[in-house]
Order: structure tokens, then C-alpha cells, then sequence
């Protein structure tokens, strides 16, 4: 019998490609995100009887307890949880010209809504003494990223929980790690290096060529989901408290 998965922000980009390699390795899913039109395109796309979208808003912690206990309630349990759901707030605000609600938006998006959903998940997980959480970080989680203060805070934040919580867990049978795309070819590029653009001054070609790495190219979304699915799989249960990066190099660690 397959795994039972849950991927916030499931619907489009990176989400979608862990959905889709999910899938492919046997796995029944479910797909959450705001969107119910994006749900039901992406349901169609990925087509089969093991996946279904279930509207979730991220940011509220009562709409994500309630995927979780909604996917228990019709699959008896939950094994994997990939918390995709994640953006940019601060478009080109350097750390002088970024308010507080924005900020605040940042760390609800990357952080509050992870911890709110590994905190429901790990109800079902502990006692079975099995599961496997994924944390989507960024290459912004490991280095600085001018005008983007609030994304990059936050992503770094994630890493720091997904570490606690797994020095919580692993031991119990659950392992817990963030994945860090670099540049990765989905319809956020723009938003995402807008601050650095418009800090730096610099055209897109340029900044987006400085992002990519030794690689010399943005990366595929399969490419990030082939490592969401190692991590998923019972094969990734000594990797945990991790923060991998998929970014071409740009990182180095």
C-alpha cells in the first residue's frame, strides 16, 4: 500500500511536480491550496483515483488542522506531509522600507503555516511511530537576498524549526527536512528576485544568471520533487534535521 501525502500549495510549480513524482511512486495524494479552480486543473492534469484537492488557505491555522484531520478522516492516517505553501511579501523593500504587517505576512506564509501543520500532523504521526515531513525552504533560507529582509528571515526560520522539530522526533520514527530550491522555473521567478533586482539595480537576464549557479541554468521543478520523494520515501529514514539544497551549486552547503 502506497503513502498517504499531503502538499500544501500543491496546485501549481514545485508542489505540483512533488504531486505528480508522488503519484508516480505509488503514493495517494492530496493537494491543498486557496485556489478551487487551481485545485480542479491540477486534479485534471495529474489525473488517477489517488489524488484530490482540498481548499486550504495556509495561513489560517483553523483551515489547516482541518486538512489534516479531513485526510485522516478519509484515508485513516497520513505518512507524508510536504509543506509547499510558501511566497515572497516583500517585493523590493529593503529592511528600512518594510513595515511590520508585511513582515508579519512573511512569517505567517513560510513559517506559522508549517508549524501549524506538522503540529496537527504529528498527532497521527507519533503514535503510529512513522512519517516523514518536508519543509519547503530556499536558497533565501541559507544566504542573504537584498530586498527580499522578510522572505529571507522567514526561510531561515523554517530551517531552524525544521531542525528543532526534528532533534524532537526522529527518534520516534518521524524524520523532518527542508528542501532549498535555487532558482527554480516556476511562475514565482519574477516575484522572487524582484528585490534584488530593484536593490541592486541590475535587469532580470542579470540577476537570474547570478542565481543560478555553476549550473548555468534555472531548476526544473522535477528536479526538486525527485529529492521530496527520496526524503518521503522509507529509504530517506536516516536523513532528517537536514536543509538540502537543489540550486546548482549557488549554495555550496
Amino acid at each position: 500500500m502506497g503513502n498517504v501525502a499531503i502538499i500544501t500549495g500543491g496546485t501549481a510549480g514545485i508542489g505540483l511536480a512533488c504531486a505528480e513524482k508522488l503519484l508516480a511512486d505509488g503514493a495517494t495524494v492530496v493537494i491543498a491550496g486557496r485556489s478551487p479552480e487551481r485545485g480542479r486543473d491540477a486534479v485534471a492534469d495529474l489525473g488517477g483515483s489517488r489524488v484530490r484537492y482540498v481548499e486550504c488557505d495556509a495561513t489560517d491555522p483553523a483551515q489547516v488542522a482541518r486538512l489534516i484531520e479531513q485526510t485522516v478522516d478519509d484515508h485513516r492516517r497520513i505518512d507524508v506531509l510536504v509543506n509547499n505553501a510558501g511566497g515572497v511579501t516583500d517585493h523590493g523593500r529593503p529592511v528600512t522600507e518594510l513595515d511590520d504587517d508585511t513582515l508579519d505576512r512573511a512569517f505567517t506564509l513560510n513559517v506559522n503555516s508549517a508549524f501549524w501543520a506538522c503540529r496537527s500532523a504529528l498527532r497521527h504521526m507519533l503514535p503510529r511511530g512513522y512519517g516523514r515531513i518536508v519543509n519547503m525552504s530556499s536558497i533565501a533560507g541559507k544566504t542573504g537576498v537584498a530586498g527580499l529582509p522578510g522572505y529571507t528571515a522567514s526561510k531561515h526560520a523554517l530551517i531552524g524549526f525544521t531542525k528543532t522539530l526534528a532533534k524532537e522526533v526522529t527518534a520516534r520514527g518521524v524524520s523532518v527536512n527542508a528542501v532549498c530550491p535555487g532558482m527554480t522555473d516556476t511562475e514565482m521567478i519574477p516575484r522572487e528576485l524582484q528585490g534584488a533586482i530593484e536593490t541592486a539595480g541590475a535587469d532580470f537576464a542579470t540577476a537570474a544568471q547570478h542565481y543560478t549557479g555553476d549550473l548555468g541554468r534555472i531548476v526544473d521543478p522535477a528536479e526538486v520533487a525527485a529529492l521530496v520523494a527520496l526524503l518521503a520515501s522509507p529509504q530517506g529514514s536516516a536523513i532528517s534535521g537536514t536543509a538540502i539544497s537543489v540550486d546548482g551549486g549557488f549554495s555550496q552547503f
